[in-house]
């Protein structure tokens, strides 16, 4: 009797413990805008190579750069590098509710970055488009 007794205890405690826990995991993809009507703030969505879309709350995480972004490319606070064309890695636990709530957030490679073009001053020509000519 003994001899079932430890079994049938380790078994209920290795059922147990999964689901007393968060799931955690780490998924990869391209940051992308989110779907209307959704929130934004506080929250990326990332769609991996086979097309899934994950949305992970960000707010309390940690973002930081991979060795492999450039210094020139690099926001000072990297939480405003999370944008729409960013690759990044997120290492997140799913809640109750099934949402993913990420602990860290690496960028993997800089997202679109929006440089305004200053006008350029064009010397001004007095003469009209194909009237090069001398006579």
């Amino acid at each position: 009797m003994k001899r079932l007794v430890v079994p049938a205890v380790v078994l209920l405690f290795a059922g147990l413990l999964p689901s007393s826990g968060e799931i955690s995991g780490t998924f990869r993809g391209v940051i992308v805008q989110p779907p209307k009507g959704e929130a934004s703030h506080g929250w990326i969505y990332v769609q991996g190579r086979n097309g899934n879309l994950r949305r992970a709350e960000v707010s309390h995480a940690r973002v930081l750069y991979a060795g492999s972004v450039p210094e020139r490319l690099r926001e000072q606070i990297p939480a405003r590098a999370l944008k729409e064309g960013a690759e990044v890695r997120v290492t997140a636990s799913q809640d109750g509710n099934g949402e993913w709530r990420a602990s860290r957030v690496e960028i993997l490679k800089a997202g679109k970055v929006h440089h305004r073009k200053r006008p350029q001053a064009r010397p001004v020509n007095d003469r009209a488009p194909g009237l090069n000519s001398a006579l």
